[in-house]
């Protein structure tokens, strides 16, 4: 049985059965998005768990009075709203289509429920996550770094 075609570029699947993934994808709705059209708002309670499909997403946080600073770009493959999988959690950054968008939402609390039900799915998902976020936080760090060590204020005399 072959891995559902919408779940192939999702690396942090690998390893769990075809049919585990199936019933996976049963717990996901298909959602469209057009340009400029908010996938989710930060600081909203955190219900759903994504899966980029297609097109292309803005990772934005928004910083009083008007400043909006983007923290990268969603692509096919990627997958964000960790935070569903806590109850009570709500977004730490908004989502904003930058092109039209294809996205699975998977909600939280179903997607808990088959994690504990079903160890062969949930034991491999959460390492994949794991190493997502580790992933992600090793960049995120990297980048940081960077830009200390390029600002102007921050050079030795």
């Amino acid at each position: 049985m072959p891995t559902p075609p919408e779940l192939v570029n999702f690396r942090f699947l690998e390893g769990i059965p075809d049919a585990l993934l199936k019933e996976f994808l049963a717990l996901a709705a298909p959602r469209d998005y057009a340009p400029g059209e908010t996938i989710h708002e930060m600081d909203a309670p955190a219900t759903h768990f994504y899966l980029f499909l297609d097109g292309k997403a803005l990772l934005q946080v928004r910083m009083p009075p008007d400043i909006i600073v983007s923290l990268g770009s969603l692509k096919p493959g990627y997958c964000f709203g960790f935070s569903s999988l806590c109850p009570g959690e709500r977004h730490d950054h908004t989502v904003v289509a930058d092109r039209e968008c294809r996205i699975l939402a998977v909600p939280g609390e179903g997607l808990v429920r088959f994690i504990k039900k079903e160890p062969a799915f949930g034991v491999p998902f959460l390492l994949g996550m794991y190493r997502l976020v580790n992933d992600r936080l090793t960049l995120r760090t990297s980048q940081f770094l960077t830009l200390l060590t390029r600002h102007p204020d921050l050079r030795p005399a």
